[in-house]
């Protein structure tokens, strides 16, 4: 039971540790897309450009993650500029969804979402090869990832061969130490306590087998039959002496 509920805590930490993360807008996620099973929208601090081109504070990277396909982030410098999300902790990407910039469609080709662990060093997770067709949610899964399974704290939206407009981005994914302490906490081994089985009963003594009394001799015969024996015997001895004299 204690194992079921520390991986419950656990996977319920996955879903909303990100959301009590400040940076993004209010309203995000906007897409109302429903994320693979275990996954929940990456949030966390805002990195890239403030401001957008023209100095214009509301095409910086705020602009990208406020849940409004709407407002667009427009970068400075085609190629070096990006806007992006510190989630302070390593996430893994499960999921991606890019709204393009309305009337600039074909700035979608050439859009990718990188990763990094350093802020500096980055790796292509996925890329556009084409121009966006419609002014809508353009949803990619993790099969289509350069990458199998991406874990990084900072992720970013770049262009690296257009200039990079969007009208917002989304990353799902779960905290990869979260979902690590899930899987210890369900492969630790259950400690079974077994109670102390109780003491049978003891066995009722068997009841006493009475001794057999020895048979007692026959009592010996008193003084009074034993003269009274010797008389009756010298009687007859003599009767018997007297009938053979007659005799002779």
């Amino acid at each position: 039971m204690k194992k079921l509920i520390a991986l419950a805590i656990t996977l319920a930490l996955v879903l909303t540790v990100a959301s009590f993360a400040e940076g993004v807008g209010a309203d995000y996620p906007g897409s109302g897309i429903t994320p693979p099973e275990g996954s929940a929208i990456i949030k966390g601090e805002l990195i890239g450009n403030e401001v957008g081109w023209g100095e214009n504070a509301d095409a910086g990277r705020a602009a990208a993650f406020d849940g409004d396909p709407i407002s667009f982030y427009d970068p400075i410098t085609q190629g070096e500029d990006y806007c992006g999300i510190d989630a302070g902790e390593e996430y893994v990407l499960t999921y991606i969804a890019i709204h393009p910039r309305d009337g600039q469609l074909p700035r979608y080709d050439g859009a990718e979402i990188s990763g990094s662990n350093d802020g500096e060093n980055w790796e292509t997770i996925w890329v556009s090869e084409e121009e966006a067709e419609e002014f809508k949610w353009y949803e990619i899964p993790a099969d289509q990832f350069l990458i199998k399974e991406p874990a990084f704290r900072y992720y970013r939206y770049y262009n690296a061969i257009n200039h990079g407009d969007v009208g917002d981005v989304e990353l799902y994914g779960y905290s990869k130490a979260a979902a690590e302490a899930a899987a210890a906490a369900a492969a630790e081994p259950e400690i079974i306590v077994e109670e102390e089985a109780a003491p049978a009963e003891a066995a009722a003594e068997p009841a006493p087998v009475a001794e057999v009394a020895e048979a007692a001799p026959a009592p010996a015969p008193q003084t009074s039959d034993m003269t009274a024996l010797i008389i009756v015997t010298a009687v007859a001895a003599f009767g018997c002496a007297v009938l053979v004299t007659k005799k002779k």
